[in-house]
């Protein structure tokens, strides 16, 4: 696991309430990982580390596929 402390992302899955967007939560891989739970418990996807979310948008844009990033839940 990564102690590294970051901004990690955390989608939601098909057939969840706020499938198509994202959240943010900053720490340790294990500290924004029990954040994301406490807020919505075991409803959503996937976790990504900031690195691997900018390469997902990125390849999204190249791709000409910007309608696969998923936005923000404010």
């Amino acid at each position: 696991m990564n102690d590294e402390r970051q901004w990690y992302y955390f989608t939601f899955g098909c057939g969840q309430r706020f499938v198509g967007h994202y959240v943010k939560f900053y720490g340790t891989f294990d500290e924004a990982r029990k954040k994301m739970f406490d807020k919505y418990g075991p409803h959503w996807a996937f976790q990504y580390s900031e690195a691997e979310w900018n390469e997902w948008v990125q390849r999204c844009k190249e791709r000409g596929a910007e309608c696969w990033i998923e936005t923000e839940l404010k």
